[in-house]
């Protein structure tokens, strides 16, 4: 029995990894930049899903050997596997391993309100001290975000991080996690390694119709154009909590665009904040989530 689940196991990944490629789709969990899917990668790849099998076996085995229902399985419960599962997971996702960045004043814009002005999305985030995570983003030789963020210290910027927000994980907590489906491939923004000025704390900022509240910093992000149709990739988004049915607008193209003046908020593929959350912390609890 324990062989025959292995097997099929092994020939449901190797379905998923010839066809729309497991790298691939965990890359854009993470937000990633994608490569190409070449030939001499794919026993790499399958060595990657052999050394968490057991895991996701266990915690995705009634969907098998549907393999639309298994990456949106593994989005889903991303926090529920364990940390070594999810290390390895992460670090197929982006090439390389997060950087966890110890002790350190950062900028959380994970449920960040965002305005887009020329192209850039600029977001309202909250300032936290404490451990956080990120890509490394590495600019030379013992410089990575966390130095960058360290040196911003003295030079009156800092970089966005991620650490789990508080307020979804929570049942008091007033937010939670959106899923949007991808179908209506809004635009969000993807903060992770974004610069922030201290300039725009307690202050006026173009956009925003209340002033930035102290203990708040402005981010400028990039923006994540949902794909629709068959490219269709799930994502997430911070809101309100109880569920609110209209904050769903946040996810079309008719409201969240990357026009000037649109309202959009910060975002990532599905699953990627609970995994980020368990290689910081060791393991997540319930969140708070809403589903279209």
């Amino acid at each position: 029995m324990k062989k025959a689940m292995s097997d099929r196991l092994k020939r449901a990944a190797k379905a998923w990894l010839t066809g729309a490629g497991l790298s691939v789709a965990l890359m854009l969990m993470a937000g990633a930049a994608v490569p190409s899917m070449a030939e001499d990668r794919l026993d790499q790849d399958f060595g990657l899903i052999r050394a968490c099998g057991s895991d996701v076996w266990h915690a995705c085995s009634d969907v098998l050997p549907d393999i639309g229902r298994m990456k949106a399985c593994i989005q889903e419960k991303m926090g529920q596997l364990p940390k070594s599962c999810v290390d390895k997971l992460l670090d197929a996702m982006a090439g390389q391993p997060f950087k966890i960045c110890k002790n350190q004043t950062y900028a959380l814009c994970a449920a960040a309100r965002c305005n887009v002005y020329d192209g850039v999305a600029y977001c309202q985030c909250d300032v936290k001290h404490g451990d956080s995570i990120s890509l490394p983003f590495p600019m030379g030789k013992d410089v990575d975000v966390c130095s960058v963020n360290a040196a911003g210290a003295d030079n009156k910027y800092m970089i966005s991080t991620y650490s789990l927000p508080e307020s979804i994980s929570s049942p008091q907590g007033g937010g939670a996690a959106y899923t949007c489906s991808g179908e209506g491939s809004g635009a969000y923004a993807q903060c992770d390694g974004g610069i922030c000025f201290r300039s725009t704390e307690d202050t006026t900022f173009p956009g925003f119709d209340k002033p930035v509240k102290k203990g708040q910093i402005i981010c400028s992000c990039p923006i994540t154009q949902a794909k629709s149709g068959d490219d269709a990739q799930a994502f997430q988004i911070l809101g309100p909590y109880p569920c609110d049915k209209s904050f769903f607008q946040y996810c079309k193209a008719a409201t969240a665009t990357t026009k000037t003046g649109s309202t959009i908020y910060v975002g990532a593929p599905a699953g990627t904040a609970q995994g980020l959350a368990v290689l910081l912390h060791g393991k997540v609890g319930p969140i708070n989530e809403c589903r279209e």
